[in-house]
């Protein structure tokens, strides 16, 4: 792949993982792509999917089944939590916890193993058993998931981001980010609109177009699940394009990253989605990955094209604390092994090229109306 295409799916990317999918993405898009017929454009804001970047732009994919890598436990840094009127959930680590938090936070404690795992692939079923102990939210029909999260990059200020979707996608959602200028000036843009409400948008929620309730609706147990992932219907991502096994992988794991990125899912679903995510080919699990706030845990390692994606978990509470990519354009695509390679570009070959790109998920759960924080 030559450096336009690098360059183009890289930005690609990035407007996915900003989450500009609506008018905003799409007027992004035409700056980038200003020759590119509008069917093209509407994909990149359409599908929820950051993996549709990489097929849009026709980028190599990795092909072998996912085993562990990486051997040394997680180190320190394990988020309190904050509590919402339903749900406990990953916070800043300068937070303190409520009574009710400190609770489950000690019932899940009591749940782990007596001699705590240091193999990968021990630490993160160690993180998916405490992830599927949280109480459920039982989220309901008009209220919102919300996140506040810190975004950092090297083509983007380090600054936090506020995020409310509508549980059922039949609201308008909501973004407060000083990053992303909105319609009428200010941080506040008002996205996704409600499903089937904005030009050629999907009127029902999938993988692609992801809402909690959809994702409640998924099975519990990780072979389900990832069944699910692996047979979803794909022909409206990846139109005038052959479906392979490949691509379906990759698309599959792009599903996993939106559902803990973007929308959140009831406990029991997103442990699943851990342990489902480890299960597909071309993945890997490492022991200790850090995210924006220099928070350690165990990561679930994928590949999006040329981008080595890894989902951090805390592998005490289970919760997703953030993000990690790093786009490998002077590195092979894939290791001698076929799975994600381990090392980076220089210091030197990052600077203001976007090869890296990183969250920390600070406090997330279940409110009533978008702008509310989360109670307790």
């Amino acid at each position: 792949m030559n450096d336009s295409q690098e360059t183009l799916a890289a930005d690609r990317h990035r407007l996915l993982r900003e989450h500009v999918m609506s008018e905003i993405a799409a007027e992004a898009a035409r700056g980038t792509e200003a020759k590119a017929p509008r069917s093209r454009r509407r994909l990149v804001w359409l599908v929820a999917s950051p993996v549709a970047v990489g097929a849009v732009a026709a980028v190599t994919l990795v092909v072998p089944g996912g085993h562990e890598s990486g051997s040394g436990p997680a180190g320190p840094g394990t988020p309190t939590v904050s509590v919402s009127s339903a749900a406990t959930t990953p916070a800043s680590p300068t937070t303190s916890a409520s009574p009710s938090a400190t609770a489950s936070a000690s019932g899940t404690a009591s749940a782990s193993p007596t001699v705590a795992p240091t193999d990968a692939a021990g630490l993160l079923a160690q993180a998916a058993r405490a992830a599927a102990s949280r109480p459920d939210p039982h989220a309901k029909n008009g209220q919102f998931t919300y996140q506040r999260l810190l975004q950092d990059g090297d083509l983007e200020s380090r600054r936090e981001r506020r995020m409310w979707f509508s549980v059922d996608g039949r609201s308008e959602g909501l973004i407060v980010d000083p990053g992303m200028p909105g319609p009428q000036g200010g941080d506040r843009n008002p996205w996704p609109a409600p499903l089937g409400k904005a030009e050629g948008a999907p009127r029902e929620a999938s993988f692609s177009t992801q809402t909690y309730a959809f994702l409640a609706s998924l099975p519990t147990d990780p072979e389900g699940l990832l069944q699910a992932l692996l047979n979803a219907d794909r022909s409206k991502m990846v139109a005038g394009m052959p479906m392979t096994k490949e691509l379906r992988y990759q698309i599959a794991f792009g599903d996993v990253q939106m559902a803990f990125m973007n929308v959140t899912a009831p406990p029991a679903v997103q442990a699943a989605l851990m342990q489902a995510a480890a299960k597909l080919p071309g993945t890997s699990v490492v022991a200790d990955e850090v995210d924006a706030a220099g928070r350690h845990g165990v990561a679930v390692v994928g590949m999006n094209g040329t981008m080595r994606v890894s989902l951090i978990f805390d592998t005490t509470t289970g919760a997703f604390l953030g993000v990690r990519e790093v786009l490998l354009k002077d590195l092979p695509p894939v290791g001698a092994d076929g799975l994600p390679p381990v090392g980076e570009p220089s210091p030197g070959a990052n600077k203001g090229k976007g090869y890296t790109h990183s969250s920390a998920v600070f406090e997330a759960g279940i409110v009533d109306h978008a702008g509310d924080g989360l109670k307790g």
